[in-house]
C-alpha cells in the first residue's frame, strides 16, 4: 500500500489537484480526516476523474458499503489545512495481492517430539557411562598407588670374600663364578637348627637337579665360629650331609668380612671363660642363592619348605637364562 501524507501548512491549488488526478488515474485513494473519528475509511475503485470546478469521484465500494461523495477543492483544502490527509493507493485488482498459504510441516509434531526425547535419553545414558568409566579409572589409579612399590634394582647382598676350604686352600668368590650357589652360614657345634637347614639344602638340590636340563647347584657351608671350626672338623661334619657340600672357614677377620658382605648377623653369646669350648653362637638362619655371575638372587628362611624353595630356585634360573 502506497501512503502519502501532505503537510497541513500547504494549501492545495487547482494545479496540485490536477497532478494528483494524473498520479492516481489508475489507482484508488482514500481521504480520511482526523476530525471525525467515527467516520469509517472507504476504499473505492476509481473509474474516472473529472475536474469542472468540482472534484468528483465515482467509485464502487470494495469492502465497506458507502455512497459516492463529492469533494470540492475548498473542502479538500480545508481538510488539508486543519489536519493532514492520508492518501492511500491500492491496486485495482484484488488478485494482484500475494496469497500466503500456511504450509503443513512434512514431519508430524509427535515424531519430532519422540526423536527429541530419544536423543535426550541417549545423551543422558552416554553421560552416565562416561561418569562410571571416570570413577572406575580414578579408583584403579588409587589402587595402583596403594600397591607397595617393588624395587627392581639389585640388592646390596653378597660380595668379595677370602676364606680357607677343608683342604687348607685359600679360595675367593671368583673361584665359584659360573656356578649356581646355595650358601649357608652356621657352625658345627649347633645342636639342631644348622643340621636341619643343611638337610633341607641337600633335599632342595636333589629336587631341582631332578628336572631335565637343570643346571648343577653347588652348596657351600661357611662357619661363623672360626675359633672352634677347623678345616678338618668342618670336613668331618659335612660328611653326614649332601656329598656336594664345600666347607669354608678362616680367621676371625676373614669370617667377619664375609658375613658383612651377605648381611649376616652372628655373635658368640655371653662372655666365656678363657679356654672354654662350650658355647652357642647366635646367627641369622638364612640360605642365599647366587647366580653364575656371582650376584645375589634370592634368600630362603627357616620357614621355607623344600618344595617352595625348589620352585623359587627354578624360577630364578629360568629368568636368568631368559635375560641372557
Amino acid at each position: 500500500m502506497l501512503c502519502t501524507r501532505l503537510p497541513s501548512s500547504s494549501l492545495p491549488s487547482t494545479h496540485t489537484l490536477r497532478l494528483l488526478r494524473n498520479t492516481f488515474s489508475s489507482r484508488s485513494y482514500c481521504v480520511s480526516s482526523s476530525q471525525n473519528p467515527g467516520h469509517q475509511s472507504h476504499v473505492r475503485r476509481r473509474t474516472s476523474l473529472e475536474f469542472n470546478g468540482q472534484f468528483r469521484t465515482l467509485s464502487s465500494t470494495a469492502k465497506n458499503n458507502c455512497n459516492p461523495r463529492i469533494f470540492s477543492p475548498q473542502s479538500v483544502s480545508n481538510s488539508l489545512i486543519l489536519n493532514p490527509v492520508q492518501i492511500c493507493s491500492r491496486s485495482l485488482s484484488q488478485s494482484d495481492r500475494p496469497e500466503f498459504t500456511k504450509k503443513k510441516s512434512p514431519v508430524p509434531f509427535m515424531l519430532i517430539s519422540m526423536v527429541s526425547l530419544g536423543g535426550i535419553v541417549v545423551a543422558a545414558y552416554m553421560f552416565s557411562e562416561y561418569q562410571k568409566a571416570r570413577i572406575e579409572a580414578t579408583k584403579k589409579e588409587q589402587r595402583e598407588k596403594a600397591k607397595p612399590k617393588v624395587s627392581k634394582g639389585k640388592a646390596l647382598i653378597g660380595g668379595p670374600f677370602t676364606l680357607v676350604n677343608t683342604e687348607g686352600e685359600t679360595v675367593t668368590e671368583k673361584d665359584f663364578l659360573g656356578q649356581w650357589l646355595l650358601i649357608y652360614f652356621g657352625f658345627t657345634f649347633c645342636p639342631d637348627i644348622c643340621p636341619e637347614e643343611l638337610e633341607k639344602i641337600g633335599d632342595v638340590i636333589d629336587l631341582v637337579e631332578s628336572s631335565p636340563n637343570a643346571p648343577k647347584i653347588q652348596p657351600i657351608f661357611i662357619s661363623v665360629d672360626p675359633k672352634r671350626d677347623t678345616p678338618e672338623l668342618i670336613k668331618s661334619y659335612l660328611a653326614d650331609f649332601h656329598p656336594k657340600f664345600i666347607g669354608l672357614t678362616g680367621t676371625k677377620e676373614q669370617v667377619k668380612r664375609a658375613t658383612k658382605s651377605y648381611r649376616v648377623y652372628y655373635s658368640e653369646g655371653p662372655d666365656q671363660a678363657p679356654g672354654a669350648m662350650e658355647y652357642i653362637v647366635d646367627h641369622s638362619i638364612v640360605t642365599f642363592l647366587v647366580n653364575p655371575q656371582g650376584e645375589f638372587c634370592k634368600n630362603f628362611g627357616q620357614r621355607t619348605s623344600v618344595e617352595d624353595a625348589a620352585t623359587q630356585i627354578a624360577e630364578k634360573i629360568n629368568e636368568f637364562y631368559l635375560e641372557q
